[in-house]
């Protein structure tokens, strides 16, 4: 949702494929120092599945296996998962984009909070590569990890991509992108950012196309592909 600078987006999309929670047993039988010995292991995964992620990040440190659990990428998928279908949004957030005078303000907002309660509780977020006169630019969303980009001084862009919910963020490696060389000759710019997730490779991926223009013509265009696993870029030739 858009409104005249404002910008609205899902926090925690939908997760295409459930994961079944038992594949995660055998990670937590192997630790000697677990507490609560007299409780199924499946009752414990059910327990961590369900606790937001604060909490989360601070059972982290609880063992080896509980750290090895919660960062498994297979664990974060059947919580995300989970979450998608709460229909009481408990853990659910949306984040909200606001235009000021000199800075993009940046808000978290409680799903439940704008669906059910009269005033909507907010939160400010400081995201990456926050500072005055930078347009802050949302590509995508997808399993609650935001690609952005900003607009700099010297009309370069940078790009990021952050999980507000851990506040911990990643600049893209390598890449700047120069608009003077996508310019129409009226001044327009063209070019598109776009962000998904690969689920054949389990990879995240960003993908930048931008034509170049030759004398007012089009001479050529530009896709780069960021794979996230690989933390690289690569062009595609002749597209």
């Amino acid at each position: 949702m858009e409104s005249r600078g404002n910008e609205v987006i899902p926090r925690y999309p939908k997760w295409s494929k459930p994961t079944n929670p038992a594949h995660f047993s055998s990670i937590l039988s192997q630790d000697s120092v677990l507490p609560m010995p007299n409780l199924p292991t499946e009752l414990i995964l059910e327990i961590l599945l369900k606790l937001p992620v604060k909490s989360l990040l601070q059972f982290r440190s609880i063992s080896k296996s509980w750290l090895s659990l919660i960062s498994n990428p297979e664990f974060v998928k059947a919580r995300l998962s989970l979450s998608a279908s709460n229909k009481n949004y408990t853990h659910h957030g949306v984040i909200v984009k606001v235009s000021t005078k000199s800075v993009f303000v940046v808000k978290d907002c409680s799903l439940r909070s704008l669906l059910y309660h009269p005033v909507m509780e907010a939160f400010d977020l400081d995201y990456p590569g926050k500072s005055p006169n930078h347009y802050l630019w949302f590509v995508g969303v997808v399993n609650g990890l935001i690609c952005f980009s900003i607009r700099l001084f010297d009309g370069l862009y940078d790009l990021f991509l952050w999980n507000p919910s851990i506040r911990k963020y990643k600049k893209l490696p390598n890449f700047r992108l120069d608009v003077s060389r996508c310019y129409y000759l009226d001044g327009h710019v063209n070019f598109k950012f776009g962000f998904a997730y690969d689920e054949l490779q389990d990879d995240y991926k960003v993908v930048v196309i931008f034509p170049i223009y030759t004398r007012g013509h089009l001479s050529r265009v530009e896709v780069k592909i960021y794979s996230f696993k690989r933390d690289s870029w690569r062009c595609i030739d002749d597209f």
